[in-house]
């Protein structure tokens, strides 16, 4: 299947998804010579249609700039309304995450990603939410995060605000977590899901990095009263060291003044060498 975007010739070289509303391909340009790949998403349904256009006016995250799009060409070709996406290769955080998130650390650093990632992303708050219901997010291997627009637009609700993506993430999140070790941030998300009182991705984002600083401040706490422990200890021995340096150095200044040498010594010098009229050298 062949599109034409403006000065794009897209050739659809993998089907991604297909169903009853639109259809996903990963296209290759033909007029390009860096054999450049995108991301097409078109719509057939006319009332899809409609409800993405509204999506992309009005359900822009705040954070986006105003000249942002999540999308590099829009155009109509037929009966279809398309979007090109820029392509990445898919490496499917839920595939990836097992193998590569193995401490609380990394879990940490991976939520952090994940939120910065939302609150980065140009994507209307609607479609982040369909990205997060979905599971078209992608951990690269330097713990960086970044979504795929594969969407089923079956699911997509105009009403999915901020709250809900928060809600989604906190969800990913704590189903990611690992086996071993215990985190106080996803203790409170779990928390905060069971009453439905996330409001949004900064009061997320806050809630991680604050449970991880009071972690790190625990763990220089302790360090810190355990060096302070050992400097006691530490000081009683060497006290006692010198106190027993000082009354030996006395000692032996005393026995030189009153005998003229210093009879301790005599211990190390060698007593039996002579016996007598008879030396044993």
């Amino acid at each position: 299947m062949i599109f034409y975007a403006g000065d794009m010739v897209l050739a659809s070289a993998r089907e991604v998804f297909t169903g009853p509303k639109n259809s996903v391909f990963i296209c290759r340009d033909i007029r390009s010579p860096l054999d450049a790949f995108y991301t097409l998403l078109t719509v057939k349904d006319k009332e899809t249609a409609k409800k993405l256009v509204a999506v992309f006016e009005n359900g822009r995250p705040p954070a986006a700039a105003a000249e942002e799009r999540p999308y590099i060409a829009c155009f109509g070709q037929n009966t279809l309304l398309c979007y090109v996406f820029a392509y990445h290769e898919e490496r499917r955080l839920d595939l990836f995450a097992p193998g590569q998130i193995i401490s609380m650390r990394d879990w940490e650093t991976m939520s952090v990603n994940l939120l910065l990632a939302c609150l980065s992303s140009p994507l209307p708050f609607p479609l982040l939410a369909l990205a997060l219901e979905q599971g078209h997010i992608h951990l690269r291997k330097d713990g960086t995060v970044f979504f795929t627009p594969y969407f089923d637009l079956t699911d997509l609700k105009e009403d999915s605000g901020e709250a809900v993506c928060a809600r989604l993430c906190a969800e990913r999140l704590v189903a990611l977590q690992p086996r071993r070790g215990r985190a106080k941030s996803a203790e409170l998300m779990r928390k905060k899901l069971a009453h439905n009182s996330l409001r949004g991705l900064p009061e997320l984002y806050r809630d991680i990095k604050i449970t991880e600083i009071r972690r790190k401040s625990g763990l220089k706490a302790k360090a810190a009263g355990f060096w302070r422990h050992g400097q006691d200890r530490l000081f009683t021995t060497v006290l006692v060291v010198s106190a027993a340096l000082a009354g030996f150095a006395l000692i032996v200044f005393v026995s030189q003044l009153l005998f003229g040498e210093i009879p301790i010594f005599r211990l190390f010098e060698r007593c039996f060498d002579l016996i007598g009229e008879r030396s044993l050298r």
